[in-house]
């Protein structure tokens, strides 16, 4: 007979005693160290790739090239079918449609991948017989993005973070674009953790601002936390009126007290809603001023890293507005958030890398109120994630095998 006890800090989550193991509603989630595949995701900001250029990106473990022609991105698999090697290493390009493999010249069309010659064998049969999978892009907001998966993808704003496609949603094209030592979950739970605004409190961006933050806050209900309307992106939200923050405590009678507090005559503001939002995309809103929002993304790149992709949006369609808003990012904001706000958030992601990839995390975790959001965030992906991302087969030999 198995013996059972309660996880402590999460409802629903027995352990197996016998065994050391738990048994938890999100085990998809646990399994999707690659990411989730048949959705959409972001690659880059679109001043990244010029004209006629090429630029290789790993994405959910694939390695995928990309290309502009006559101002249409187009990607293949950054793999040539001859002996694997990366197109992008060294791009080849003698014809606008076309990149060579630099390494024996096999040539193929970037907008279908087709194999439309071999350099070195001009009359090879395997000339039109043979392709390198070809992905869908679409580029919006300054941004390029590409579906993930196989088959007709669905619509992009089903995988993006509400109202980013807005039309009078101006979006800041020169955003950030990091790759971080994490795995993606990591740093999403990151994002919506509603207690790491501890490791802020002091950052340059808190004293610039002087707005009050707390130390931590914790969930009285779950009531309209979860956002999984059939139709509609799926997310999970830390509303500020759903949660009770934490201003002060104490250690052996030294008091600890967040710098900037609200008066206590002070009406209820609003405050910043944080939501996350399927595949992988954060939304800070609003965020690092009330003018403005903050638009993140944890690409997963491979089980050890994903690509950081940080954005910002207000609400303007007047072009001199919007030339203020790119002015102002470049000058203060972009600085001041990621190199002296953000930089705490990666430092937290790495530094957590260890124990859920080597030392069983995701069973050792002791998870306490303030990660209920945690919680509903890894039940909902684990729901709504419509497949698991699997790392490329490894062929065998039958010896091998045996």
């Amino acid at each position: 007979m198995t013996n059972t006890t309660t996880a402590s800090g999460e409802e629903g989550v027995a352990m197996d005693v016998e065994n050391n193991t738990v048994r938890r509603p999100w085990a998809p989630y646990v399994e999707a160290t690659l990411g989730f595949r048949n959705h959409w995701y972001p690659a880059f900001f679109s001043n990244q790739l010029e004209e006629g250029a090429c630029r290789g990106e790993t994405l959910l473990g694939e390695r995928v090239l990309f290309k502009r022609v006559e101002g249409r991105v187009y990607a293949i698999e950054d793999r040539c079918i001859h002996r694997g090697v990366a197109l992008s290493v060294r791009p080849e390009c003698h014809t606008k449609n076309t990149i060579s493999c630099w390494y024996h010249g096999f040539t193929y069309d970037v907008r279908d991948g087709k194999l439309v010659a071999i350099i070195t064998d001009p009359e090879s049969t395997l000339v039109g017989k043979r392709n390198l999978k070809n992905y869908v892009v679409e580029e919006h907001k300054n941004m390029v993005f590409i579906f993930i998966g196989d088959g007709a993808p669905t619509p992009l704003a089903l995988d993006l973070q509400p109202g980013f496609l807005d039309a009078d949603l101006a979006i800041y094209p020169n955003g950030e674009n990091e790759v971080v030592n994490s795995n993606w979950r990591l740093a999403a739970e990151n994002g919506v953790d509603a207690s790491h605004i501890y490791i802020h409190r002091n950052s340059a961006l808190v004293n610039v601002a002087k707005r009050p933050v707390s130390l931590a806050s914790y969930f009285l209900s779950r009531e309209g936390m979860v956002h999984d309307k059939d139709g509609h992106p799926k997310g999970v939200v830390k509303g500020a009126g759903q949660r009770i923050q934490v201003w002060e405590t104490e250690i052996e009678g030294v008091k600890v007290s967040s710098q900037y507090r609200p008066a206590p005559d002070a009406p209820p503001g609003k405050g910043t809603d944080t939501s996350l939002w399927l595949p992988c995309g954060l939304k800070v809103d609003p965020f690092p001023r009330p003018d403005l929002i903050q638009f993140e993304w944890y690409v997963p790149r491979d089980e050890g890293s994903h690509h950081y992709i940080v954005t910002w949006g207000k609400r303007t369609t007047d072009k001199s507005e919007i030339k203020q808003f790119n002015y102002e990012m470049d000058a203060i904001w972009k600085d001041l958030v990621v190199n002296k706000f953000n930089n705490e958030d990666v430092l937290a992601r790495e530094a957590m890398e260890s124990f859920y990839a080597d030392e069983d995390g995701w069973n050792q975790e002791q998870l306490f109120r303030p990660d209920m959001i945690i919680g509903e965030w890894r039940r909902l992906a684990s729901k709504h994630g419509r497949a698991i991302q699997r790392k490329r087969p490894t062929r065998l030999t039958a010896k091998a095998r045996d």
